[in-house]
């Protein structure tokens, strides 16, 4: 039977009362979406949650139609706080999230970042091979699986939510049918995009920008930029090639286009941009992620922790 969750820390005392989820960094992966939560949540007025990825709008096996603001509520941390943020990069494309969120909250604000979808994703897979090294899949499994030609209408028959969070990675790179999503059900105004090299470069504008989205006071003071957010940048696996490249620059041409007309966002240094624009090629792309190859797939290092409590599962399942 479908569950109503529960806030986490809802049996926590609320002596300053509860706030329903206000705003949703809602994508995308790899792209600052950390940066960008921990530096909202510096301003007075913002409740940071019980932590940064509340990862509920995207669970199937939620009662929704019992999830309101009234039931899904989080502690305030002080008497002054007004909004209470969400920091998931899965809803801007999972099937059905933003929908669920516009039913729970129509008033919710969506702010999402972006980066070069081709060096994001290279990023997502890094990123999972070393987090999952017993089974995360090698680059060329990674760029096969979940590749549709645009969203998912629902999410596939027969895969978990589990394996579709983890191993997704093309589909994820869609961003045009992603804002044109978001916009179509919350409308223009309640929706902010953020090019990832300008958060990176210059947030203090951003979060300007961002109080008078969400209706807060400007910052006091502005606070920097946090350190110690850089994930691993090398990985043991195949290299990509330039047939790789090519073939996704291919599939990601006319959302691209949809979405530099949506958010007017610069893209002009992105490798895809570069790349359509003849100023690149997908030969040099690859040599740049080929540099960072460190081995092969098979000769990558795992952690014996990591073994042993696979071991275990796998044990538990068996009986």
């Amino acid at each position: 039977m479908p569950s109503t969750p529960t806030a986490p820390d809802a049996e926590a005392p609320a002596p300053y009362g509860t706030l329903p989820i206000t705003y949703a960094i809602a994508g995308t992966q790899k792209s600052a979406t950390t940066t960008l939560s921990q530096l909202l949540d510096r301003h007075r007025r913002i409740c940071r949650g019980p932590r940064k990825e509340l990862e509920v709008f995207d669970r199937e096996d939620l009662d929704w139609s019992s999830i309101t603001q009234e039931t899904l509520r989080y502690p305030r941390r002080s008497p002054g706080q007004e909004q209470l943020g969400d920091a998931t990069p899965t809803y801007l494309w999972w099937p059905g999230a933003l929908e669920r969120m516009h039913r729970y909250n129509p008033d919710m604000r969506i702010i999402a970042t972006f980066r070069d979808p081709l060096e994001r994703l290279f990023s997502q897979w890094v990123m999972v091979i070393n987090r999952w090294p017993l089974n995360g899949p090698d680059w060329p499994t990674f760029i096969t699986r979940f590749r549709p030609t645009g969203l998912y209408p629902a999410v596939p028959d027969g895969v978990s939510r589990a394996t579709l969070r983890t191993s997704s990675g093309v589909v994820r790179g869609y961003y045009g049918a992603q804002v044109q999503r978001a916009i179509e059900v919350f409308g223009r105004e309640q929706t902010y995009f953020v090019e990832f090299g300008d958060l990176l470069t210059d947030h203090r504008p951003i979060l300007e920008d961002l109080t008078g989205f969400l209706g807060i006071h400007p910052y006091r003071g502005y606070p920097e930029l946090p350190h110690g957010m850089r994930g691993q940048t090398s990985a043991y696996g195949t290299a990509p090639t330039p047939e790789d490249i090519e073939g996704l620059v291919e599939l990601y041409r006319d959302d691209h286009a949809l979405f530099v007309q949506l958010t007017g966002l610069d893209t002009s240094r992105w490798p895809l941009t570069r790349i359509l624009a003849g100023e690149t090629t997908p030969a040099e792309l690859a040599a740049k992620f080929a540099a960072k190859i460190t081995g092969p797939y098979d000769a990558r290092p795992v952690d014996r922790s990591l073994l042993r409590k696979a071991r275990r599962a796998a044990a538990a399942s068996e009986g």
